[in-house]
């Protein structure tokens, strides 16, 4: 901020002089007989101003410290009062700020958490950390809340986006929910804790392409640890484990960073004694798109109740023999894995990822189920008995919408 500027004033016919203790231009000057677009400098804030608050002022001059200000009529006490206020208070309200002293307000304002920890799992897939600056308020498991930064920030890739036809986009954030992830068990082996400090997510990096620059994610792969970042306080959404007995069967079916949500379900359950069987399949292209995948062996060795499965599509093995968490259901191999049958009396199934594999249905006026022409797994599943969960009707496959990272 600022300080006030003091101010004398001299009369002269339709004139008022303003002698400032402080200069605001050069030798030149600057003349404005009607309002500036741009207020880039003092001059430009103060004229702007002036005509704003006195539509009788024609004309508005800075020269050095003395400004000059004609009006259509007379100047009376009140309107040399009003105009001395503004110019006593222009710095006060006016800065120029460097582009670093901006950045540093801005995520001053709007940041509220810091990265903790950066697990790198190759160039495009990130475990991260996220330390809010208040207490995490407990949570379901499956839950989401978002993840943001501005548009200040720098990017990982070489993207060129265009803010020229409105500069305001530069100090507004880019945001996305993020399901909240979980390392399930710690470097001792042990179940993480129900509610820890800081919040984990799974990101994957979104390259931009000839429809669409992805705004967010690139900016998150230019963080380092201790950076600041955007954190949602408010943790919400249906995809939970409510309605769960502790015998129940689970079949947690995820592609890509899906799996998210399943990995924190997975330690609720278990850390709480579940008898029932649980099995976790993710699907993705390449065995390096899978961040957790030691910390799955860890929990199957110490837990007979559950079962991890990796599906993998682009490695030179699949090549001709390609398998999608479809072809575990009409094949049997789910059930195999599970090792138990997909029973919609005792067995609930999650579904989060891609929206293909996921299958959901539109529902007509008259209730009937319309699935999409490619069978996801929502379709096979109501062919076994099994009730697609709905806000107003519980049941028994539940699935997630998130999917793309922006």
């Amino acid at each position: 901020m600022g300080q006030l500027i003091e101010v004398v004033v001299t009369l002269i016919g339709k004139a008022a002089l303003f002698d400032l203790d402080r200069t605001l231009t050069g030798q030149d000057g600057l003349s404005f007989p009607e309002p500036p677009d741009d207020t880039k400098s003092p001059p430009e804030l103060l004229a702007q101003r002036l005509f704003a608050i006195d539509d009788q002022i024609e004309r508005v001059h800075v020269l050095s410290n003395l400004v000059t200000v004609t009006r259509a009529g007379e100047w009376d006490d009140e309107a040399l009062a009003v105009a001395t206020d503004v110019l006593s208070k222009l710095l006060v309200f006016y800065e120029i700020e460097s582009p670093e002293d901006r950045i540093a307000r801005l995520r001053n304002e709007h940041y509220n958490a810091t990265i903790t920890d950066i697990r790198a799992h190759g160039p495009d897939l990130w475990v991260i950390k996220v330390t809010p600056d208040e207490s995490i308020k407990p949570f379901k498991p499956g839950q989401y809340t978002t993840l943001g930064l501005g548009f200040w920030e720098r990017r990982a890739d070489e993207a060129m986006e265009d803010f020229e036809d409105d500069q305001d986009q530069i100090e507004k954030m880019a945001r996305r929910s993020y399901s909240v992830a979980s390392s399930m068990v710690g470097e001792d082996g042990i179940l993480v804790e129900a509610h820890p400090a800081d919040v984990e997510f799974y990101v994957v990096q979104v390259r931009p392409d000839e429809t669409e620059i992805p705004a967010l994610t690139p900016r998150i792969f230019s963080r380092l640890i201790g950076d600041r970042i955007y954190m949602g306080r408010k943790f919400t959404g249906r995809y939970t484990l409510d309605g769960v007995q502790p015998t129940d069967n689970l079949v947690l079916l995820a592609t890509g960073t899906g799996e998210a949500p399943h990995n924190t379900m997975t330690a609720e359950l278990l850390r709480n004694g579940h008898r029932g069987k649980v099995v976790s399949v993710v699907c993705v292209r390449y065995r390096r798109d899978l961040a957790y995948t030691s910390q799955h062996a860890t929990v199957e060795g110490r837990y007979p109740n559950y079962r991890h499965v990796a599906l993998t599509t682009r490695e030179p093995e699949n090549e001709g023999n390609k398998l999608y968490i479809q072809d575990l259901i009409t094949s049997g191999r789910l059930e195999d894995e599970l090792g138990a049958p997909l029973d919609p009396v005792n067995t609930h199934a999650f579904l989060c990822g891609n929206p293909a594999m996921i299958g959901l249905p539109s529902q007509s006026d008259d209730g009937s189920l319309q699935f999409p022409e490619r069978v996801g797994v929502s379709e096979l599943l109501h062919g076994k008995g099994f009730t697609i969960d709905r806000p107003k009707e519980r049941g028994n496959v539940h699935y997630e919408e998130y999917w793309r990272d922006l």
